[in-house]
Formats: structure tokens, C-alpha cells, sequence
């Protein structure tokens, strides 16, 4: 599904706190539908773990600008 469709080029989901399923923690940023960046240091490739995670609004909080400026690539 593209980028429109998914709706990640809106900025109140790409600052959300999605629950990462490696570490386990609310600390994963959704950059596009195949990648995302934890800020504990996990990376998300799997466009389909991607997706469940928007689809079942997995999230808690979101990040400041400061927090994504500064803790992720």
C-alpha cells in the first residue's frame, strides 16, 4: 500500500510512540511503510510487522521534534 494510503505523510502518526516488538517499549518511529528506527537502537524492515502495528494503533505518546531531531538516524 503506498505512503498516501497508509496516511504516514501525517504528522500525527509519524510522531507517534509505536510499541516496538523487539525491546518491547513504546519507543519506535514508523519513518515509511518499510522502515522504521527505535530509540533503544531496533530497526522494523517488515512492511507487514509495519503495518499491524498502524492498523492496530499500537502507540502510546508521541515524540517531541526534539526527541525525533536528536535520537534517531
Amino acid at each position: 500500500m503506498a505512503v498516501w494510503q497508509r496516511k504516514l505523510d501525517d504528522p500525527d502518526i509519524t510522531v507517534r510512540r509505536y510499541y516496538c516488538p523487539e525491546c518491547k517499549n513504546y519507543s519506535l518511529h514508523i519513518k515509511h511503510e518499510s522502515f522504521s528506527e527505535c530509540e533503544n537502537g531496533c530497526f522494523i524492515t517488515d512492511e507487514k510487522v509495519i503495518n499491524n502495528l498502524i492498523d492496530d494503533k499500537k502507540f502510546k505518546g508521541t515524540f517531541s521534534e526534539d526527541e525525533l531531531t536528536n535520537n534517531f538516524i
